[in-house]
């Protein structure tokens, strides 16, 4: 089932919405909603700042944003369309909100619910003939398999694993007891998966309107590389609308927690109640000390360093060595904390 809505429908989610220009047909269906780094056809793209108004031009140029369709911040909108003419000749047209965190809660919504729609987790996906799974595997006693799953050979899971719909395990895999993968999750080959950890819950994403904290639905789940390996009760978010990202090789210690569209790069290591917020980068072989965290939307340059306990609150350039909150370079860091001491004991 696709997920999909006429232009003309936007308003019925999203009352503030007026549309400025439709360069399709009235047929032009809307099938989803794009990431922030990223377009698709059908799609909706918000363009909110200047950062984004940046990145939409960059892709114009590039011929990436052909029948997207922008969704513009009103504010915003005014301060930007002298531009439109080398910008938005290949879109699929462009209106505007009073909100765009807001228009992104509704109409997250009804793309949400059509996706949703597809997942049968309530009858075993082996009863129903769904399910794809090589005949080496070996599944315990008391695993549930949802709708259209598929296990590769010589995978392992144990009792109490929870595998639903469209989620994918690859070959010589091993699943502990009592994980849980949610729709959409997919695991690499050689990984090793240690009890309790969830992967693929929403990310925490909400919007305040009028008293109410309106939720963004989040439907882009999460991508596990090859031979990773995740500790005991960790919790990777699934992305909002594109996959959250665990690349080859990383590995996650016990009670880590990896937010929403988080990108981890090859070979990370992540100590145990690590916290990365959401939408951060950490470029390959990186290394977080036990209780280190990321502030979110920020990049982690490659071969980085963060001492256990640190606080990253923007981002850090190649081979970076940081502690303490606010991060900073060690060497400063530890000459600051010597300096206080030395402070403290004056009489």
């Amino acid at each position: 089932m696709e997920s999909a809505m006429h232009i003309s429908e936007i308003s019925h989610y999203e009352s503030s919405f007026n549309l400025i220009k439709n360069q399709r047909s009235d047929d032009f269906r809307i099938e989803g909603i794009c990431d922030r780094h990223g377009f698709s056809s059908h799609h909706i793209y918000f363009c909110a700042s200047k950062p984004f108004w940046t990145h939409l031009r960059d892709g114009a140029q590039k011929g990436k944003i052909k029948d997207t369709f922008i969704i513009f911040d009103i504010k915003f909108l005014k301060l930007v369309e002298s531009e439109f003419d080398e910008v938005m000749t290949d879109v699929a047209g462009w209106g505007s909100v009073e909100s765009v965190p807001l228009a992104m809660s509704n109409l997250s919504k009804p793309f949400y619910d059509d996706i949703r729609a597809t997942f049968n987790d309530e009858i075993d996906g082996r009863k129903m003939g769904t399910a794809k799974i090589d005949p080496t595997a070996k599944i315990a006693d008391n695993v549930f398999i949802g709708a259209d799953v598929a296990i590769g050979a010589h995978v392992v899971i144990h009792s109490g694993v929870r595998i639903l719909s469209q989620s994918s395990i690859d070959e010589n895999s091993e699943i502990y007891p009592n994980v849980t993968l949610m729709p959409k999750t997919k695991i690499g080959k050689e990984c090793r998966i240690h009890s309790g950890t969830v992967i693929g819950s929403d990310g925490f994403g909400y919007n305040f309107d009028a008293g109410i904290h309106k939720k963004v639905w989040h439907m882009g789940g999460v991508v596990v590389g090859d031979q990773v390996e995740m500790g005991s009760n960790t919790c990777i978010d699934q992305g909002t609308f594109s996959p959250t990202v665990i690349g080859d090789g990383s590995k996650l210690d016990n009670q880590v927690q990896v937010g929403h569209n988080v990108h981890l790069g090859k070979g990370v290591i992540l100590c145990g109640q690590v916290a990365i917020a959401g939408s951060t980068i950490i470029e390959d072989y990186c290394v977080f000390g036990g209780q280190a965290g990321a502030a979110p939307d920020i990049r982690i340059g490659a071969g980085s360093q963060v001492a256990g306990g640190a606080g990253v609150t923007g981002s850090l350039e190649a081979g970076s060595t940081v502690g303490g909150h606010p991060a900073r370079p060690v060497k400063e860091w530890l000459r600051t904390q010597a300096t206080l001491r030395k402070l403290s004991l004056k009489k």
